[in-house]
């Protein structure tokens, strides 16, 4: 049913250009990512786990964008974005429409206000770091800094660009959740600010989020609203959580230097956390193709050998702005108590274990 659904929403979105006026445009895009992946030493007793799923690098998707220009430097968007599983050609993990479904206004001199689901400032930020890495990929730092990627009933702000290259914004999303005493649970905000010029880079961004369930437990909820999918919260719970992320670049010829400073804090009823991550990834182009290194650590501030190592490294050959092959081998350093796994592995992580991957893919957008 949910394929026929999907093809159905598919299906308007090729033929709504048909319908729109002179000053709207809707645009059909997206990408195809598909990978071998082979993960070894991530629990006891099981040998290495391999196979084909989507999204090795990139996740794959298909995206509908729409823009109507107002008049008076005003301009109307809506994008709808569908999560697809590009080994199976079923529905991604996410559900139908999970990665982002939302609607905006926008103005050369003021910048955007968006209400949706939606990619958010600190995941925007965090990316700044990934260079070719691809969100997915092993190579990327995105799993170790704690992030949330994208919230749901959020309400964004982006500014212009300032000044030749800086830019900022905020976010907000409301838990929504109606059980008497959790007051605020779920509630989620955060902002961004970014500077770049020329072949330099920096941005800064904070994410808060809470879980308040003093009043009662809530169910786990597909599609729940605010920044927690698909989450069943246990009662008693009255926790507040910080991440704060440091992210820059710096380009000169042939080579780029990326590197992330970030820390998350939880504190309050049911759990506690102090971690800091410190990464750094050196690309250098070889004719089509880009080598990567990559390096990180993170450390656990409140718990003793629960520290983390990470090096990795990679070369992505570009046939085309738009078809990109790639291969990727990662490996982590778990102490005791840490369960870090690789970014993008599909194998469940087991503490005291130090996994380490492979990954050899092919990824072509539209």
């Amino acid at each position: 049913m949910r394929n026929r659904v999907l093809s159905a929403a598919v299906a308007a979105a090729l033929v709504a250009p048909v319908s729109v006026s002179a000053q709207s445009t809707v645009v059909l895009y997206g990408l195809v990512d598909v990978a071998y992946q082979n993960v070894g030493n991530y629990a006891a007793t099981v040998s290495n786990r391999s196979g084909f799923g989507s999204g090795g690098a990139r996740s794959s998707r298909l995206g509908a964008r729409a823009t109507e220009d107002l008049g008076g430097g005003l301009t109307a968007r809506a994008v709808i974005e569908f999560d697809i599983a590009g080994d199976t050609g079923q529905e991604g993990a996410n559900g139908m429409t999970g990665r982002q479904t939302f609607v905006g206004l926008a103005a050369m001199r003021w910048g955007e206000l968006s209400f949706g689901r939606q990619t958010t400032h600190s995941y925007i930020n965090a990316l700044l770091a990934d260079g070719i890495a691809g969100g997915n990929s092993f190579q990327s730092f995105y799993t170790m800094e704690d992030q949330i990627s994208r919230a749901s009933n959020y309400l964004k702000y982006s500014s212009p660009i300032i000044g030749g290259g800086f830019t900022f914004g905020a976010g907000w999303a409301p838990g929504e959740d109606p059980t008497a005493g959790n007051k605020g649970n779920r509630n989620y905000f955060d902002w961004h600010v970014r500077w770049e010029q020329g072949p330099f880079g920096i941005g800064l961004a904070q994410a808060q989020f809470k879980n308040n369930t003093t009043g009662a437990a809530v169910a786990a909820v597909i599609a729940a609203p605010g920044a927690f999918p698909v989450a069943a919260q246990a009662a008693g719970l009255d926790m507040k959580e910080k991440d704060t992320s440091l992210s820059g670049y710096y380009k000169f010829s042939g080579f780029r230097i990326y590197a992330v400073h970030s820390r998350s804090t939880q504190g309050g009823t049911g759990a506690a956390e102090k971690f800091r991550l410190n990464g750094i990834r050196g690309e250098m182009d070889i004719g089509k193709g880009i080598l990567a290194l990559s390096f990180a650590q993170r450390k656990n501030k409140l718990v003793a050998d629960s520290d983390s190592s990470f090096v990795g490294i990679g070369y992505y050959h570009q046939m085309t702005t738009r078809t990109q092959f790639y291969a990727t081998y990662a490996r982590i350093k778990n102490e005791t108590g840490a369960n870090l796994g690789l970014n993008g592995q599909w194998a469940p992580q087991a503490a005291s274990f130090d996994p380490r991957g492979l990954q050899i893919g092919m990824g072509h957008s539209f």
